[in-house]
């Protein structure tokens, strides 16, 4: 009994971790999909990614995605409303939710080591 106990604790172990994988590719989804949308529209002031292929415009060029996520204090729920309101020298991006969630996932995605 004890041994068909933990039998079935094992499956159900394996299902429940498969559970949790599966939200994995759609935060992977979000963080790519808010790297590519940052290229596009992020990249024109500030430094999104290694990847980044233009220079920004503006002079000088906005806090780099990597140094504004090296701030202590940096959080996703700051980042979600800092995106919302027109703020400082930025325009106002007017993104959609689904957008700053995508963004909000790359920026908490990128290397804060100092």
């Amino acid at each position: 009994m004890i041994f068909a106990f933990a039998a079935i604790a094992s499956l159900l172990g394996g299902v429940v971790a498969s559970v949790g994988q599966e939200s994995n590719p759609a935060a992977a989804d979000a963080r790519i999909t808010g790297h590519k949308f940052a290229l596009q529209v992020c990249a024109a002031c500030h430094v999104v990614a290694k990847d980044q292929t233009t220079r920004p415009i503006l002079k000088p060029p906005a806090p780099s995605f990597l140094r504004i996520m090296r701030r202590p204090s940096m959080t996703g729920a700051f980042l979600r409303g800092f995106l919302r309101t027109p703020h400082g020298k930025m325009p106002n991006p007017e993104l959609a939710d689904f957008q700053i969630d995508e963004v909000v996932a790359y920026m908490l995605s990128l290397e804060r080591k100092k």
